[in-house]
Order: C-alpha cells, then sequence, then structure tokens
C-alpha cells in the first residue's frame, strides 16, 4: 500500500479545516444578516427586500453545503468535495458582491473566498 507525502496530507487537511471554518463563517453572517428588530416576539423587519430574502436561503443552503464538502474531504472524496466547493464557493462570492456593502457581505465573501481555495485544492489532488 502507497502512503502520502506528508506535505500532500498536511495540504489536504488544511483543506478540510477551509471548508469547516469557510462554513462556519458563511453561516455565522448569514445567520447576522436576518433582518429581526426585536428579540421578543421575534418580528422581522418589514423592509425586507426580494433580494435579500434569495441571500438569506442560498447564503443558508450553501453554508451547509460547506459542511459536507467538509466530511468528503475528510474522507478523502476529493472529486466531490472539489467540484462542489468550487461551485457553491462561486455562488457565495456572488452573494457576497449582490448583498450591501457592509462587513457581513464582507465576512460572505471571505468565506466564499476560504471555500474557493479548499475546492481547488481538493480538486488539484483527486485520484
Amino acid at each position: 500500500m502507497k502512503k502520502e507525502a506528508i506535505w500532500k496530507r498536511g495540504l489536504l487537511d488544511f483543506s478540510a479545516a477551509f471548508f469547516l471554518i469557510g462554513g462556519i463563517i458563511g453561516l455565522i453572517s448569514i445567520v447576522m444578516m436576518i433582518p429581526i428588530s426585536t428579540i421578543y416576539p421575534f418580528r422581522v423587519k418589514t423592509g425586507i427586500t426580494f433580494v435579500d430574502l434569495i441571500v438569506l436561503i442560498v447564503g443558508a443552503i450553501c453554508a451547509i453545503e460547506a459542511f459536507e464538502c467538509y466530511s468528503f474531504a475528510s474522507r478523502r472524496m476529493l472529486s466531490k468535495a472539489g467540484i462542489r466547493g468550487i461551485v457553491i464557493g462561486a455562488i457565495l462570492l456572488s452573494i457576497g458582491l449582490i448583498a450591501d456593502a457592509n462587513i457581513k457581505a464582507q465576512m460572505i465573501s471571505a468565506s466564499a473566498i476560504l471555500i474557493l481555495i479548499a475546492g481547488v485544492i481538493s480538486y488539484i489532488y483527486r485520484k
């Protein structure tokens, strides 16, 4: 049985960590974008637009999908993790550009870049 080189194993572990960190940052920033005006009884602000609703729904789906990419990368199913990571990273990056230019949108873009980097690393080292 042939062993992986230690640098390759470390790079693939970084890829899995980037998927996890990107998913956590993306999910936290999406949850913080929910326009709740009061804590009790959870009233949503009336000024929510269609674009904000799309950003919330698609961003949450992509952030949750990053956790699946993490599980694929940790089980060394690199082709699945790579192509899915590239796709959801690109979607999250476009959502970050569509959203307002505030710190939450920049956090979405940062998580998208981490997921894109992890997807490219996984796709390059697929078998």
